[in-house]
């Protein structure tokens, strides 16, 4: 669905829902686009009208968002908690691996963005599995599995089977915003709702987790703005 802007095309998604009692849009901020979500009975003529009239505000949105950052040889972020900058050794034949606060990266350097982005899941799913493991002996709980994802709008899940799913760009957030994501979901084993016990819960573990909510609320476009291309 296209929508014009100071004679601009913007391209934007459309979502159905069945829970959606209103047209609305949203920013999906790892993709860098608008998303139209229509109620079920909502026609797309209604949803790109209403689109259409919101140009102005989907624009200033966009243009918000932080200059997407591409990872490359020499550039430098914070990575569970640490200062790290990528360096790439073509030569060398160990694929990629993190010293003294350095990610090397060998191979030829159109797949560096991808290899260190595989490598960051991997580090920081070894980080949550080990902190999951901490949070649910404090609270007597048993996970069954801990993984990583790259989700859009959740930075964590907990389902009754006991799987425990993380977003792996909570890794570029301070560690105590990631522990308390961790801690979040982990809670979801005593308390599979958001009820006053719940955030008992939350808050007996890990009681700076307001702090950490704020943080997220205000950042989270800094966390989708990692990509492997423009």
């Amino acid at each position: 669905m296209i929508v014009w802007h100071a004679g601009e095309a913007m391209e934007i998604g459309v979502e159905r829902s069945a829970r959606a009692k209103r047209v609305r849009l949203k920013i999906d901020r790892m993709n860098r686009r608008a998303v139209l979500v229509l109620p079920a009975r909502a026609s797309e003529k209604t949803g790109l009208s209403f689109a259409q009239s919101k140009a102005d505000w989907i624009a200033a949105q966009l243009n918000a968002l932080p200059a997407p950052k591409v990872f490359c040889d020499g550039m430098g972020f914070s990575f569970l908690g640490e200062d790290v900058v990528i360096h790439h050794s073509p030569n060398a034949r160990r694929g990629v691996w993190q010293s003294d606060g350095v990610i090397w990266v060998s191979g030829q350097s159109e797949y560096l963005p991808r290899r260190v982005a595989d490598f960051l899941k991997a580090s920081f799913c070894s980080y949550a599995q080990s902190k999951v493991l901490e949070i649910a002996a404090a609270l007597q709980v048993k996970p069954t599995k801990v993984g990583v994802r790259d989700t859009v709008s959740r930075w964590g899940s907990c389902n009754r089977a006991g799987h425990i799913s993380l977003s792996w760009r909570l890794g570029f957030a301070p560690l105590y915003v990631a522990d308390y994501v961790i801690a979040h979901e982990v809670s979801h084993l005593k308390q599979m709702n958001h009820s006053p016990a719940f955030w008992k819960t939350v808050a007996d573990v890990y009681p700076e987790f307001a702090a950490a909510e704020r943080w997220l609320k205000k950042n989270a476009a800094y966390l989708y703005s990692f990509t492997t291309a423009l």
